[in-house]
């Protein structure tokens, strides 16, 4: 073989082994993982029903899956589910906010983060023909009550208390949640009840009714978004996240009822076959959802706390005055920004 050639022959070898090393490895294909999202299991006090509507638009519209929640529904009383949230066995309820205050007095780190239902929507109601119309006029009468328990109860106390008509006399009764059939049956004279239910069912029934609203007499705050304070301090941004999508699906829910009415009945099928009851506690419910005027979604009224734990220890409900500081917070809604 000519010298000369192979001299070249071998330079050139050397050559593109040397540009070789120098070029740099392709880099790795770009993966991209979603985080897996956090399970929640929701509390709610109550039953399935439309009365939750905003909770079945955030479901539906993938308000929590947008905050990477996994959100289910839990359905079972509020007092059950406070003590599960307050050992760091559930991390949030849908509950009244008076139980808060309660929790906080038996010490248990609960706190108030967003305000759901802006008027304590328990009220006293009764047939039109007895005349019963105002919180005296239950003196001597037979009123029932689902138990010594729950919203109800203190809504009963605080009824008492803000009207100063005497306990003693009048025949309060537990009858567990048969308010509407209990007063066609004239087992007694007036019950106890959320505005939804036992009034809009005597009324679609044909009758008549008188209503006393607890909350012309006492301003307590009411039913909301509640976690804990282990919760708040290690995951704040769960907390965030539940409180964004729910005022999202409550926003939607006022702006669009028919909508949420529709969505309500997927995850209700039971109502479908009652529409027209079901509608009607929908839109009882509306009003108690809908904030003043200028006021912003899901925040709670600060003054409404101080006077609440006053009203739980004079009624007797609470053995010492639970300091409302730290009781709830608007950050969370805040930080939301839902108009």
């Amino acid at each position: 073989m000519n010298t000369k050639r192979t001299s070249l022959l071998v330079l050139l070898i050397v050559l593109v082994l040397a540009l070789s090393s120098c070029t740099p490895p392709a880099p790795p294909a770009t993966q991209t993982t979603t985080p897996t999202p956090t399970p929640i299991q929701l509390g709610v006090g109550y039953i399935p029903s439309v009365q939750f509507a905003p909770l079945y638009v955030a479901l539906d519209k993938g308000y929590f899956a947008d905050e990477n929640l996994d959100v289910t529904l839990e359905y079972g009383f509020e007092t059950d589910f406070l003590k599960l949230l307050g050992v760091n066995e559930r991390e949030f309820i849908i509950a009244s906010g008076e139980q808060v205050l309660l929790g906080r007095a038996q010490g248990l780190p609960v706190t108030y983060v967003a305000t759901w239902y802006q008027k304590f929507p328990v009220v006293i109601f009764s047939p039109a023909a007895s005349g019963i119309t105002t919180p005296q006029d239950l003196i001597g009468k037979k009123v029932g009550v689902p138990g010594l328990f729950g919203a109800s109860y203190i809504a009963w106390k605080a009824l008492v208390y803000a009207t100063g008509i005497p306990e003693d006399q009048v025949d309060l009764q537990s009858i567990g949640f048969t308010q509407a059939a209990s007063l066609r049956e004239g087992v007694i004279d007036a019950a106890v009840d959320y505005a939804a239910n036992g009034p809009v069912q005597f009324q679609i029934a044909g009758d008549s009714v008188n209503i006393i609203y607890v909350d012309d007499y006492i301003k307590i705050p009411s039913n909301g978004l509640i976690s804990n304070e282990t919760v708040i301090r290690e995951h704040p941004e769960r907390v965030f996240g539940m409180t964004r999508a729910l005022l999202r699906g409550i926003r939607d829910t006022l702006a669009n009822p028919d909508e949420a009415f529709a969505i309500s009945l997927k995850y209700v099928p039971e109502a479908a076959q009652d529409p027209e009851t079901n509608r009607a506690i929908f839109d009882a419910s509306l009003p108690f959802w809908t904030p003043p005027s200028g006021q912003p979604l899901g925040q709670t009224q600060p003054e409404i706390w101080p006077t609440t734990a006053s009203f739980l220890r004079d009624a007797g409900l609470v053995d010492t005055l639970v300091d409302s500081n730290g009781v709830w917070s608007n950050e969370f809604v805040d930080a939301a920004n839902i108009p």
